[in-house]
């Protein structure tokens, strides 16, 4: 088989056959509080979007290509969908390379910081401090402990 007819074989296979993985498809955006995180281990990087209109506007603006998951290595990063602090989808890159991007939502990222608390005495108390204060808190539950932590989030202003 010549190198053109394999490559053109291979251009259908993978975009004919595969359907990428939309994060913010099916997402209502309108109600709730939604923050997008994308962190990068590799490059040691962590950005944010809470920006309802840009999510609701990019719904197709962020995907990972079905040749870019992790199946039996590390992964260089993840992407995690909040919706008012609870983690409703997420997903995984191997590189940075098989993580499709629009231009707005690269234009839209701001630069944070997360950090976890435990042995939280008043749960609800803290956790509306920490939304009042410029912070995203999100549950997350611990394993094999099977507590509940807060896992925080925030915007690194300039």
């Amino acid at each position: 088989m010549n190198r053109i007819l394999q490559t053109t074989i291979l251009s259908i296979t993978l975009t004919c056959c595969t359907e990428p993985d939309k994060l913010l498809n099916g997402q209502d955006f309108d109600k709730g509080d939604w923050l997008l995180v994308n962190v990068n281990y590799a490059e040691k990087t962590l950005q944010l979007i809470e920006d309802e209109t840009i999510l609701k506007n990019n719904k197709n603006g962020i995907w990972v290509m079905q040749a870019g998951d992790c199946d039996g290595t590390t992964c260089d990063g993840f992407l995690k969908l909040y919706k008012n602090g609870r983690l409703i989808a997420q997903d995984q890159y191997l590189t940075r390379s098989t993580l499709i991007e629009s231009t707005e939502i690269k234009k839209s990222y701001k630069k944070g910081i997360e950090w976890t608390i435990d042995s939280i005495s008043n749960f609800k108390q803290l956790w509306d401090s920490l939304k009042n204060s410029g912070n995203y808190p999100t549950i997350y539950n611990e394993q094999p402990a099977n507590k509940n932590i807060i896992w925080v989030y925030r915007i690194i202003k300039k």
